[in-house]
């Protein structure tokens, strides 16, 4: 890493004390201001101009923060995440990461609400809740694609093979019941549903044969297929087919008031996380074994083939703003709202204003 000299020291500096000035009272210099507060109260800025970075701006090692990352074990966004910390052990990470694992999609949300982690990735219906209730941005999509119907059997061949069937659904994915709605109506096919306390005892009862369908994602569906359980269909193709727009999963979720408090590192640890994601994709095995060690999955051998279908990438900007717009859209014209909030206005998405 290249350290800072005199000058660029005092050039950042001198950029932190604009931005922070500009952040609370120059409103004729941004283009979005909010009257929303965040956990510290601070009034702060959906969209500042944020001071560009480079290696020269690299921090020290005394110079870095460390930065708490909140997910959800055994997800594919935890996956995606795992070089944040395979790269701050090996401290090639501009600043440090430490991840703070929940066992529910829920328990993420609640300690993001609390406070406890100012950034995490999520699923996207609990991303509006963190909207709806809090002061965030959604600065990035962390995965896509990765929902899949698994059967006990080998009746379904197509998606219309599942007219008249019940399929099973975990409580604690909010969204599935939803996206598979959606496609059974655009297909005129009639589903019904079995609502399973946990995503445990769905790949249990997939395993032991009391559920012979079910809606999961990755790396769940690898955690189950073998002799008698499969991948029947890969709702992808359907989903496109369906509706005009990306199948989104999961995404990063940022308190606006770190991002106001630290601009530098918090464009550094984008940089951080937009390596991860390539990474965790190409060495599948590497990838899966640092999960295991940081326990972000339980199974680390099944892991290692499910990583190619999580749908692990990292949209950010505009094409991030597009893409979570138009599917949050989708799923408030067919779901009337999204576990009863509505879908996130404009001020939502962090886009730098050069990117406008």
């Amino acid at each position: 890493m290249f350290k800072f000299n005199k000058f660029i020291a005092v050039s950042i500096a001198a950029i932190s004390i604009i931005f922070t000035a500009c952040s609370k009272t120059d409103t004729q210099t941004q283009q979005s201001t909010e009257s929303t507060t965040g956990g510290s109260g601070n009034v702060v800025i959906n969209n500042p101009i944020l001071p560009d970075v480079n290696d020269d701006m690299a921090p020290t090692e005394d110079e870095k923060i460390t930065i708490n990352v909140g997910l959800v074990k055994n997800s594919a966004a935890a996956i995606g995440a795992v070089h944040l910390f395979t790269n701050t052990e090996n401290n090639s990470a501009y600043e440090k990461y430490t991840p703070v694992v929940f066992n529910t999609a829920d328990e993420l949300l609640e300690a993001f609400k609390s406070g406890e982690v100012s950034v995490a990735s999520m699923p996207v219906d609990k991303a509006a809740l963190c909207y709806d209730e809090t002061a965030c941005s959604v600065a990035a999509i962390t995965t896509g694609c990765n929902y899949y119907i698994a059967e006990n059997g080998k009746t379904v061949r197509s998606f219309t093979d599942l007219n008249g069937k019940t399929v099973a659904v975990s409580a604690e994915d909010t969204l599935a019941q939803t996206i598979l709605d959606i496609i059974a109506k655009y297909n005129n096919i009639e589903l019904s549903y079995t609502v399973i306390d946990t995503t445990a005892n769905l790949i249990n009862g997939l395993k032991d044969g009391t559920i012979t369908l079910a809606l999961t994602q990755e790396p769940y569906l690898s955690q189950v297929t073998g002799d008698t359980v499969r991948s029947a269909l890969d709702l992808y193709d359907f989903w496109n087919e369906a509706v005009d727009t990306e199948l989104v999963t999961s995404c990063l979720v940022v308190n606006k008031n770190f991002i106001s408090e630290n601009p530098v590192a918090f464009q550094f640890f984008l940089k951080d996380y937009s390596a991860s994601s390539p990474m965790a994709k190409r060495n599948t095995e590497e990838t899966a074994e640092s999960a295991g060690k940081f326990a972000l999955v339980d199974d680390v051998t099944s892991s290692k083939s499910a990583i190619p279908g999580c749908g692990i990438t990292f949209k950010t900007g505009s094409d991030m703003k597009s893409m979570l717009t138009s599917f949050y859209n989708v799923i408030s014209e067919n779901a009337g709202s999204i576990s009863g909030v509505k879908a996130p206005d404009d001020d939502f998405y962090f886009v730098q204003q050069t990117e406008q």
